[in-house]
């Protein structure tokens, strides 16, 4: 004897509506309501049950990844690219003051970020929607694996610069394993003096270099900072990440310190790499465009790449 229950049933059972206009029950459509209303408490749940440190690179990545579907959905357009790979920092900044209790160093911190991503974000996407295409991108973004690359780089990019500030949302309120303690003032005035410096840096460097363009169309620009740095925006970053590494020290357990100091190092490496022509091509576009000037060959001889009266100039 077949002891199974009746097709409809079983279907009914699992709150699945039937093919063929088959009608659902009431309680299954209430039962089918609330099991989806409680998908977002999960979802959330399970988000706040992660480490500062892990939601903050997730919220970066989750933006690197919706910039990634927009360059594949899109190919060729260029405007969103720094608008999401420099905003996200903002955003995951923001998202975790809002929803984290902080130490007195990662309040600082979090707003230094927020200042600067958002200040950097609003230009280059102004900045972007003048001049349509950066050439520097345009063979890397022709294809779907140079977009790939792009975009995980560009979160990679987030996570390593972001590793003082992430590793100090990692800290306990008591800091208790600090070697510097975690109210230690003088370090949050010292750090917030070199980002500052850091920030006037990038932005002088930046607008002195896009009002020279507008008025010398096809010059390289030498002027301002630019002619005691050929790149005085990278040594303005590279001070800005300097300062929210000294800001977030009383945060840091003592294992972590080494760490977080090699964010500016590593950022200062990578500068330099490009610098040199040996990471993108800058060097060799600004070659092609400027080097039947005489004036850009003693330009680049005599004006170091990063820090101005350094050993580091050198391309070779």
């Amino acid at each position: 004897m077949n002891n199974k229950p009746p097709l409809p049933s079983l279907l009914s059972s699992w709150n699945i509506i039937p093919r063929g206009g088959q009608q659902q029950s009431q309680s299954s459509t209430t039962s089918l309501k609330l099991s989806l209303l409680d998908i977002s408490p999960t979802l959330s749940s399970s988000v706040s049950s992660l480490s500062p440190f892990l939601q903050y690179n997730l919220v970066i990545l989750v933006i690197n990844f919706v910039g990634m579907l927009i360059s594949l959905s899109f190919p060729g357009v260029q405007y969103h690219l720094d608008l999401l790979g420099t905003g996200s920092f903002a955003l995951a900044s923001t998202y975790i003051m809002l929803t984290q209790s902080l130490l007195q160093a990662q309040v600082f911190s979090s707003w230094a970020i927020i200042i600067w991503s958002t200040k950097l974000a609003t230009f280059l996407f102004y900045r972007a929607m003048k001049v349509k295409e950066d050439a520097r991108l345009g063979e890397t973004l022709s294809t779907k694996p140079g977009v790939v690359f792009f975009w995980l780089l560009s979160f990679l990019w987030g996570v390593i610069s972001s590793l003082p500030h992430s590793l100090g949302l990692a800290a306990s309120s008591s800091c208790s394993f600090s070697p510097i303690g975690g109210n230690n003032i003088g370090f949050l005035f010292f750090g917030t003096f070199v980002y500052i410096v850091g920030l006037f840096m990038e932005t002088i460097a930046d607008y002195q270099k896009w009002t020279f363009k507008q008025t010398n169309p096809g010059q390289f620009c030498n002027i301002g900072l630019w002619s005691i740095s050929q790149h005085p925006n990278f040594v303005g970053n590279i001070c800005i990440w300097t300062g929210i590494t000294i800001m977030n020290m009383p945060s840091l357990e003592w294992r972590l310190v080494p760490i977080a100091c090699l964010c500016p190092l590593i950022l200062w490496r990578f500068f330099l790499g490009q610098a040199q022509g040996i990471v993108g091509s800058g060097v060799d576009l600004a070659t092609k465009r400027y080097g039947d000037d005489t004036g850009y060959s003693d330009y680049i001889e005599n004006v170091p790449l990063l820090f101005p009266a350094t050993t580091f100039s050198s391309r070779k």
